[in-house]
């Protein structure tokens, strides 16, 4: 399993926030095009798209790469984490054992609430906002339409499993499903073991633990429902790419996030969550942590001393991102180390 998680996203992210001027994009023109039924440029939609290039340095201390987010007499270390995890990973975690130790707080940010009845809701035959008349294989482009059948294929599937349902929701189950009929998704024990790791013995002086609001998963793939054809499009193949992509690459871009190798990492294929990212209710969603976010580490800043922050890295280092907006609040930003 791989675990989904929208520091966002999964994290999100997750990622994986908007907000400042490329949420505004969001938020008009885009928004009205993005609900037209003629193709559209869904290029710009996407909040996740543009990262600040300077803020993309691999790391050089062992572990996870860290920002630092400093105003003269306070200090918070950011961990950039990525959306997709393994369950089970290791990494040198001596950086963060030494952080959180004497910090006044660890800020955990927005992670997907997966409600399991909601989540049944959306399995083939129960998900009506999702079922549509006309086969739906029949208006998908034909190299998208053999990407799906082959993956249906590989599954022991028939080629027409899906094709009652609206191509958003087969590519949510296609990038979720494990080789049952069901949909798993599996929200992994990284968060868990920064927070026990904040509540264990080995740190002398613990910090308080705050956890920012989690997004509805859910909620947001429901919102799909309504997308335009050239969105359904989009979350199909992003739902394909992931799969495609396998948990193969999900572990060698875990590997790198534990290695401080930034750059690879948020050069990763980015799954279903490109999908979300480019739905402007759902860019909203993931705004609201990154305001969370950016609420937290500034309040956090107020404090004399250190905090620790662990964030969605593309959350962390999208335009109009948390590290982006708290630099246009002045304070400093550091890179990785």
């Amino acid at each position: 399993m791989v675990t989904l998680t929208r520091f966002a996203a999964a994290g999100l992210a997750f990622s994986l926030l908007c907000g400042g001027c490329a949420f505004a994009q969001v938020q008009g023109k885009n928004e009205v095009s993005i609900h037209q039924t003629k193709p559209v440029d869904l290029t710009p939609v996407d909040s996740q798209a543009n990262l600040v290039e300077e803020l993309i340095v691999n790391a050089r201390l062992p572990g996870p790469a860290w920002w630092k987010v400093a105003d003269g007499d306070t200090t918070v270390y950011v961990m950039g984490v990525p959306a997709f995890m393994p369950d089970k990973l290791d990494f040198d975690d001596s950086v963060l054992r030494r952080r959180l130790d004497g910090a006044s707080v660890l800020i955990i940010g927005q992670q997907p609430e997966v409600r399991i009845l909601s989540l049944l809701g959306l399995i083939p035959g129960r998900g009506k906002e999702f079922m549509v008349e006309r086969p739906m294989r029949d208006t998908l482009p034909p190299d998208l339409r053999a990407r799906l059948e082959r993956q249906l294929k590989a599954r022991g599937k028939k080629a027409d499993e899906y094709d009652k349902l609206k191509p958003a929701l087969a590519g949510f189950i296609v990038a979720n499903s494990r080789g049952g009929d069901g949909v798993s998704i599996s929200l992994g024990k990284s968060v868990d073991r920064f927070r026990d790791l904040a509540k264990s013995k080995d740190i002398a002086v613990q910090p308080r633990v705050k956890k920012l609001d989690d997004y509805d998963l859910i909620g947001m793939v429901k919102s799909l429902a309504d997308a335009p054809q050239p969105l359904q499009e989009l979350c199909l193949d992003a739902g394909l790419k992931e799969v495609e992509n396998g948990l193969a690459g999900v572990r060698e871009t875990a590997d790198q996030w534990a290695e401080g190798q930034v750059r690879a990492v948020v050069a990763a294929e980015r799954g279903y969550q490109r999908c979300l990212a480019s739905t402007p209710w759902i860019a909203r969603q993931f705004k609201d942590g990154q305001d969370e976010a950016v609420g937290a580490i500034t309040s956090a800043l107020k404090k004399p001393g250190k905090a620790v922050a662990v964030i969605e890295l593309r959350a962390l280092l999208t335009e109009g991102g948390v590290l982006d907006r708290l630099r246009a609040k002045g304070f400093t930003v550091t890179a990785p180390e």
